[in-house]
């Protein structure tokens, strides 16, 4: 999974939400079991923005810049976006994110304040970034659009795993 955010608080605006499912013990990617969703920004009253957030996503791309906050008819509320997302995370044995600090805290809120639990378990999140530089692999490419990034993740971490051996996650 990644999340885009306005903010780095576990109350921040969602702008765009990504998830693939995949077996990180192969090179298998499974496209029929993927979740994008652009968040309409007004759906989230209560949700934090940061300034510095902000001004950092004014340096970026102007490609990541129009699919983070680009106008379209295609943007959800939040909360229909967590359910969307809960459907596919129900399905999942593990939830990987590149960072257990970041987007788990986030969407662990957003889920809260829907008055919903989070489609997971706390111990079966596990974190991407901590195995890839386990393996001393610099991760490269990074469009801020949340279902790129997380492909871009997979194939890294699938790629370190089975360079450090593992052949079984517990």
């Amino acid at each position: 999974m990644d999340i885009e955010t306005m903010s780095y608080h576990p109350n921040a605006i969602i702008l765009n939400i990504g998830a693939i499912g995949f077996d990180p013990l192969s090179t298998d990617v499974y496209d029929q079991h993927s979740f994008y969703a652009r968040i309409d920004v007004e759906s989230q009253v209560n949700r934090h923005e940061d300034p510095k957030t902000m001004e950092w996503w004014s340096k970026q791309s102007p490609q990541a810049i129009d699919e983070a906050f680009g106008d379209g008819d295609d943007r959800i509320s939040l909360e229909d976006a967590l359910i969307d997302l809960d459907k596919l995370a129900r399905k999942c044995a593990r939830v990987w994110t590149n960072g257990i600090a970041f987007d788990m805290p986030i969407l662990e809120h957003a889920y809260r304040e829907i008055n919903r639990a989070y489609p997971w378990q706390f111990w079966n999140v596990f974190d991407c970034r901590t195995i890839i530089k386990m393996n001393s692999i610099r991760q490269v490419g990074n469009s801020h659009h949340a279902l790129e990034d997380c492909l871009n993740q997979i194939t890294i971490l699938q790629d370190s795993l089975k360079r450090l051996g593992v052949k079984k996650i517990g």
